[in-house]
């Protein structure tokens, strides 16, 4: 009996670690993560710097350094496995099934490179098109990703571009060869709030019109509530609270994850309000906490908090709302108890 691949899903993470050796001793970046996204959906990963956002983007797609790191769990995209696969088997699968959009668009282009010449690099490696063809397409992606003069500007130099319209030619490289998932790393950082805005409605309309599956990664739940489908809060290298992006907003279940609503800055709180924030500074990854990494910092932190470390389990209210806390708030409880969920 054959399967559906139109039903599985794009993404299907279990029990994923990621450490890095390091002078001081393994620093576990990434911590027994799970998570599934399905085809066409979009996942905004949020946490502090240092959260282990990043790693686990790129531990997904298989884009971390080939030394001094290790992993352990499964993590399939597209029904490819990227965990212990070689790096032939990662290229082959990089531009054509999966993609990314780099964190700073300042410095992720080649500066002695055209912007035409890099676009259509992957596309004469991913899609074997002859140059001509493909600097044509490269003038037509620049087209679609909203670049004014695009004849022109693919035969400009990065330097030679705004910081916004590097982004765009970041996002025109990322969508070259038709991925079926994209993951954007802050793509949004350095920008001013007005191309901000413009990249992430680019994002949204590539996505609804190509049926992308998407990984949003930033430190900004701001960005993520009416940009992706659900959202995954990260804290020391784990997922602390994960649910549909309505569903967390309405009710939020961790305590970390309304320090960070709190410490959003609101439109219309009066002038001079003083900005709230979370005490204290993320634990150190080499030597983490016993218990609940974030009890340190929580204000309602008791002795099992830091004593035990709370697993992520399903709340009554809602089987699709996880959180990792003993104490959570808004009225959740965990739908089984601890030596159930394992």
């Amino acid at each position: 009996m054959s399967i559906d691949q139109t039903t599985l899903p794009i993404v299907d993470v279990n029990h994923l670690t990621t450490t890095f050796a390091t002078p001081r001793g393994p620093l576990t970046a990434v911590n027994d993560v799970s998570l599934t996204i399905q085809r066409g959906r979009s996942l905004g990963v949020v946490g502090e710097s240092g959260s282990g956002k990043t790693v686990l983007s790129r531990s997904i797609i298989g884009l971390l350094p080939t030394f001094n790191v290790s992993q352990t769990g499964t993590a399939m995209v597209n029904g490819h496995q990227v965990i212990g696969v070689s790096n032939k088997q990662l290229r082959e699968m990089w531009g054509s099934e999966v993609a990314m959009v780099f964190q700073d668009p300042m410095t992720a282009l080649t500066p002695t490179k055209r912007v035409g010449e890099q676009i259509a690099e992957s596309l004469r490696i991913n899609l074997k098109m002859s140059r001509k063809d493909a600097k044509a397409r490269a003038v037509e992606l620049l087209r679609q990703v909203g670049i004014p003069s695009p004849e022109r500007r693919a035969k400009a130099y990065p330097n030679q571009l705004s910081g916004g319209m590097r982004q765009r030619v970041m996002i025109a490289i990322a969508i070259a060869c038709g991925p079926k998932f994209l993951v954007a790393d802050e793509p949004t950082t350095g920008l001013d709030v007005t191309v901000q805005a413009q990249v992430l409605d680019l994002i949204g309309e590539l996505r609804r019109e190509s049926d992308l599956t998407l990984i949003l990664v930033t430190h900004d739940l701001g960005v993520v509530a009416t940009r992706t489908d659900d959202v995954a809060v990260m804290y020391a290298g784990r997922i602390v609270e994960q649910a549909p992006t309505k569903e967390l907003f309405a009710n939020v279940a961790m305590p970390y994850t309304k320090g960070l609503l709190d410490s959003t800055p609101r439109i219309d709180a009066p002038s001079h309000t003083r900005l709230t924030s979370i005490d204290g500074r993320p634990p150190d990854l080499v030597n983490p906490p016993k218990g609940c990494a974030f009890a340190p910092r929580c204000t309602m932190a008791t002795e099992k908090c830091h004593e035990e470390r709370p697993p992520l389990v399903a709340s009554t209210l809602s089987a699709n709302h996880l959180f990792a806390c003993w104490y959570p708030l808004g009225g959740h409880a965990p739908a089984t108890t601890p030596s159930e969920q394992q």
